[in-house]
């Protein structure tokens, strides 16, 4: 019993911590370790910072050189030393994730786990005004979550193409720099550490490392090197989640009936579904008195220009922004469609439910509360497609939350077509619902 007992427990330590790390470590399965192989590129990190005896060292010698680095700083030193992080941004660094404390990746539960990551992100986002795009694991080391973790955050995961063994007690500047030239490649990406507090380093290592800093950087360029910025070395792409999204998306508005709105063979921000109102009655700004089994236009945001829309915006201010943007130009093609196709001329109004309804009753909607249920549900839809399209992923909607709950927008047919085809003169034409 004890030795099948042993043999379980050995089994889940297996497949809960060793397994993900030798999957991201040996067999780099969602990881970046190293960038293409052209161009002889290299990028330079740091580890374990900010530090304020060693890392605004590493910033100068950075500063003289002309050289952008990336720094993986962890949150509690982030927000003990705000003024380092301000500085890494001023002078072009990118800042990423190193966890909050460096706590041991094999240690922790999903909660632990998914705390650390997530504290570390708000504290860096605070300072620099977005959540980091990338993130390290503490050793390099995994445990079944943290891969999951950090795609449905929107992060890329990070290692190195080699060590550069800059924290061990017996390194010197010579063994540092001689470790790092003879193995560099094309695409490496070079890991160093600004500070010694951490767990294994040597006290006093990054002393070496400084020493060796410039020997390195200076044999890079003899070599026909470059240091080219982290975000050079691997190009933007779509994780797995993203990719099963869209199809999702794209499965849902099939079989949904939904169609796309063109204007001049270009898609607009609106999809559109004919269909029969439900709830309760309706007294719109402009006079529509909208009721229970009405004929409505059901609008959808067309999913691929609000990617483009989300991936722009810093905030949900500038997103919502730009989505008003998008649907003033757009507007037009949908009063169109309204006075000009015959399902346009049977709806009594257009209408929608979505998070970006600040500033539409400047385009003449009026806005409301949707049913609690159907609110929930947008709420968790919406705030899904948003993690899953913007950049920096859900953490975004997580600290933004408050401002992104969906409403109800509608419109009467008659004052979408008053405001937005004879007021401006434009001849009804041809509209166009789907292809042309």
């Amino acid at each position: 019993m004890t030795q099948s007992l042993f043999k379980i427990i050995t089994f889940l330590v297996g497949v809960y911590a060793l397994l993900p790390t030798v999957l991201a470590r040996l067999c780099h399965i969602g990881v970046i370790w190293q960038g293409p192989r052209n161009g002889r590129k290299v990028a330079i990190t740091f580890d374990d910072g900010p530090d304020p005896t060693y890392t605004p060292r590493v910033l100068d010698i950075l500063k003289k050189y002309g050289i952008k680095a990336c720094f993986f700083v962890l949150g509690y030193k982030a927000r003990a030393y705000p003024e380092l992080i301000t500085r890494m941004v001023a002078e072009g660094h990118e800042v990423a994730s190193h966890g909050f404390r460096h706590h041991f990746p094999w240690f922790l539960g999903p909660r632990a786990l998914f705390r650390e990551v997530r504290e570390s992100s708000r504290v860096i986002a605070d300072i620099t005004g977005r959540p980091p795009r990338l993130y390290r694991p503490p050793w390099g080391l995994f445990n079944l979550f943290s891969l999951l973790h950090s795609h449905l955050f929107g992060q890329r995961v990070v290692l190195w193409s080699f060590m550069s063994w800059d924290w061990g007690r017996r390194c010197t500047p010579e063994s540092i720099t001689r470790q790092v030239l003879s193995r560099v490649r094309e695409g490496s990406i070079l890991v160093f550490h600004d500070s010694d507090d951490t767990p294994g380093a040597a006290s006093g290592a990054p002393e070496k490392m400084l020493a060796a800093l410039p020997l390195i950087i200076e044999g890079l360029r003899q070599r026909g090197f470059s240091v080219a910025p982290l975000a050079e070395l691997y190009a933007p792409r779509k994780n797995f989640w993203q990719r099963l999204g869209q199809k999702i998306d794209s499965l849902v508005v099939r079989l949904s009936g939904i169609e796309d709105l063109y204007h001049e063979g270009r898609s607009t921000l609106f999809r559109l579904r004919v269909k029969r109102f439900r709830g309760r009655t309706l007294k719109l700004s402009d006079g529509t008195l909208l009721r229970s089994r009405d004929p409505i236009a059901e609008l959808h945001l067309n999913n691929e220009i609000l990617q483009e829309i989300t991936r722009t915006g810093k905030s949900p201010e500038r997103i919502a922004l730009l989505a008003l943007k998008e649907a003033r130009r757009s507007l037009p093609a949908l009063a169109r469609w309204a006075s000009n196709a015959p399902q346009g001329k049977e709806i009594r109004a257009v209408l929608g439910l979505t998070m970006l309804y600040r500033g539409a009753e400047r385009l003449g909607f009026t806005i409301c509360d949707p049913p609690a249920l159907l609110k929930k549900l947008a709420t968790w839809y919406q705030g899904w497609l948003l993690g899953l399209y913007h950049p920096e992923g859900r953490l975004r909607y997580y600290r933004h939350r408050d401002k992104l709950s969906p409403k109800i927008v509608a419109m009467g047919r008659e004052e979408l077509i008053r405001r937005y085809l004879q007021a401006s003169g434009d001849n009804p034409g041809t509209f166009y619902r789907g292809e042309e």
